[in-house]
């Protein structure tokens, strides 16, 4: 069931249904009550266009930098985006695996004495 509210002073009117889908994301979604809250409350104080607006605003702008994984996952999603909009993509080189080798002359640059002595003042 769907709910009219009027803004009368500025000749606004909205209906809001019980559910309604996101089209960013094509999700289904229920009203909140603080959603209705709100709407109640501009249109009472000849508002609802500033709502209205300010809420498009938010939705069709650019959102800050999120903090933690969230960046992470959508900077990856950009750039299978990137990769599926220009069909480019460079594979990075790997980190090679140690040698053998290498790891011999990592072991002559350590002194057998220094890490004898540590191991002593620590009780090992």
């Amino acid at each position: 069931m769907s709910n009219i509210y009027t803004d009368y002073v500025n000749k606004i009117a909205i209906t809001v249904p019980e559910r309604y889908i996101d089209v960013k994301t094509g999700e289904s979604h229920a009203v909140s009550a603080k959603i209705v809250e709100q709407i109640e409350y501009h249109a009472e104080n000849s508002t609802l266009s500033h709502l209205v607006l300010s809420a498009l605003h938010h939705y069709l702008s650019a959102k800050p930098a999120m903090i933690g994984g969230s960046a992470e996952i959508l900077q990856q999603l950009a750039e299978i985006k990137s990769i599926l909009e220009n069909g480019v993509y460079q594979i990075k080189p790997a980190a090679q695996p140690r040698t053998p080798k290498d790891q011999t002359d990592a072991a002559r640059l350590l002194n057998m004495k220094e890490i004898e002595d540590i191991l002593e003042a620590f009780g090992g």
